[in-house]
């Protein structure tokens, strides 16, 4: 009795398929030898995404003090201040999502001493869809994932932006306020009176994660702090 046809004896090759992974590797390589990776912050060559020498001056810089909102206290690890800016901005701008990581990951270390109790749940500022589209994901979201990790507590996506809004920049606090009036709504269950954290990159006037927090404070959280990357001064 034959032997059944093989692959090979019916004239075809076994299967010459590079592994996703591998093949990842392969293009992150030919693309760090044609285009270095650069820090975020100073723009020099570095394979982490924020170099030691830019970490080293992160972590000498002070924290700033505790912001007192409405519906609770708001925290930064970070003046808003070089090299901090660049690398906010290369991450929020010019998709580097692991220079936010990175800096997600010392804003966690920096605020995990006894100011700050470990929440219930992390909420993230949401952008609109069409910000979202322009830049491929959100910015505060990154950010709070990695937070979430170093607190080991769960990140809730249920706020909305019900609202695109016009971009806040080089508007007073007034205009901003009115800005994002209504910007935002609450999708989920009810908080039953959950400690939450709302994360965003940069808090400047405090208008739109005051908005955001109230919105959570009427779908019964009891208490809202803010945290963010950097705090404009």
């Amino acid at each position: 009795m034959g032997r059944s046809a093989t692959p090979l004896s019916r004239g075809r090759l076994p299967s010459s398929r590079i592994p996703v992974g591998m093949l990842a590797a392969l293009t992150r390589l030919l693309l760090d030898t044609v285009a270095p990776r650069r820090c975020a912050a100073c723009d020099e060559v570095s394979n982490p995404s924020i170099c030691s020498r830019c970490v080293a001056a992160l972590n000498a810089l002070p924290i700033p003090a505790v912001r007192r909102m409405r519906n609770g206290s708001a925290f930064a690890g970070f003046e808003f201040v070089e090299p901090v800016r660049a690398a906010l901005h290369r991450g929020k701008y010019g998709g580097d999502r692991e220079a936010l990581q990175e800096l997600a990951a010392i804003t966690a270390e920096r605020l995990s001493g006894p100011r700050l109790f470990t929440p219930d749940a992390i909420v993230a500022i949401p952008l609109g869809p069409r910000r979202r589209r322009q830049r491929g994901y959100n910015q505060a979201a990154v950010i709070a994932a990695v937070i979430a990790e170093a607190r080991d507590v769960p990140v809730v996506d249920t706020l909305a932006r019900i609202r695109d809004t016009r971009p806040q920049t080089a508007r007073d606090e007034a205009t901003r306020r009115d800005n994002v009036a209504g910007a935002f709504g609450w999708t989920g269950s009810p908080l039953g009176g959950s400690y939450l954290w709302l994360v965003d990159d940069v808090l400047t006037t405090g208008a739109t994660a005051g908005a955001a927090a109230a919105v959570l404070v009427q779908a019964g959280a009891s208490l809202v702090d803010v945290v963010a990357v950097a705090a404009v001064s």
